[in-house]
Formats: structure tokens, C-alpha cells, sequence
């Protein structure tokens, strides 16, 4: 029964955030997409390190500079790309999370001008400002710091399954197999 109860206050937390999402929905979608961008750079600049890698089997062959050189340059805009796109990023994230901050702020200190003034009178000053100030700041490092590891997290693990479909299908089907052995190892071990 209590798991129930637990349960069910998550979900309505979760409803209350996502309501306070809806004004910024543009950020939010903005912030997938740099997530999306960033990630398949983030995974494509292995292939190139390993085409460069293959490259220096050919060392002493005419094309061989010019081609590294092309790789090497690839290479220099995956990562200033990657690192525009993660910069965006932050940017939209810390542009959500602190507009929701404000929206929450505003509507304690109007809960708070309405309240009669014998609740103000019952309860420690020091524990209305901790939960407007302390407990609102608290909730806006988990919220910026889940918004970010939420979307590379679940883009990384499909974009990595994605390329390493292309790459060769029976070793993706191993590690898809082996990954939730080792999890139950480490759980068990841990």
C-alpha cells in the first residue's frame, strides 16, 4: 500500500514539472535536438580516429598526408560542433530550468501574501525562507542536472545501439544479451 502512495506522489510530481514545462516548450525541443546533434558527433569522431588509425598503414604512399589531412580536419569540426551543440545546450537547460524556478518562486511569495498571518506567527521564519529559497534551489540543481543526463543518456544508448547495428549485427545482439547479465552481477556484487 505504501509503495502505491509513493508511486502515485511521483507521478504527480512528475505532472506538476511537466506543467511548469509547457511555457518553454520550444527550449525543450531545442535542447533534444543539440542532445540528438551532439551525441551522433560524439559517436561519429571514434570512426574517424579510426579511419585516421587505418590510415597510417599507409605511411610513405603518395596520398597518404593530404587524406589525413582531410580526416584531421573532419575531426577538428565533429568536435567544435559537438562542443557548439553541447554549449546550446546548456544554454536551453539552464534557460527552462531557471523560468521554472522564477514561475515557482512567484507563486510561493503569492501563496505566501495570502496566508493569514497567524500561520505566519505558528511557523519559524527561517523555515518559510528555507523552503521558498534553499528547498526551490535544491530542486532546480536536480532538475538542470536530470534534464541533461536524461537526454544524452537515453541518445547516447540508442545512438550507440544504432552504429553498432551498423557495424556488425551479431556483436550488437551480444552485447544487448550481456549487458543486463552484468548489470545483475554488479547489483549482486555492489
Amino acid at each position: 500500500m505504501k509503495a502505491k502512495g509513493k508511486k502515485d506522489k511521483q507521478k504527480e510530481t512528475l505532472v506538476k514539472v511537466l506543467h511548469y514545462m509547457r511555457p518553454y516548450g520550444l527550449f525543450l525541443g531545442l535542447t533534444i535536438l543539440m542532445a540528438v546533434i551532439s551525441v551522433a558527433f560524439t559517436l561519429y569522431l571514434p570512426i574517424l580516429t579510426g579511419d585516421a588509425v587505418d590510415m597510417l598503414s599507409r605511411i610513405g604512399q603518395p596520398e597518404f598526408w593530404p587524406e589525413l589531412f582531410v580526416i584531421l580536419k573532419k575531426m577538428a569540426v565533429v568536435i567544435a560542433l559537438t562542443a557548439l551543440s553541447q554549449w546550446i545546450m546548456s544554454i536551453c537547460n539552464n534557460k527552462i530550468v531557471y523560468s521554472i524556478i522564477q514561475d515557482i518562486r512567484k507563486k510561493a511569495f503569492r501563496k505566501l501574501e495570502r496566508l493569514p498571518l497567524k500561520y505566519l506567527d505558528a511557523h519559524s521564519h527561517g523555515d518559510i525562507v528555507s523552503r521558498v529559497v534553499a528547498d526551490v534551489d535544491q530542486f532546480a540543481d536536480g532538475l538542470l542536472i536530470g534534464f541533461t543526463q536524461l537526454f544524452t543518456g537515453v541518445i547516447t544508448i540508442l545512438g550507440t545501439l544504432g552504429f553498432m547495428l551498423s557495424v556488425n549485427i551479431g556483436i550488437t545482439v551480444v552485447v544487448v544479451v550481456i549487458t543486463p547479465v552484468s548489470l545483475l552481477v554488479a547489483a549482486f556484487i555492489a
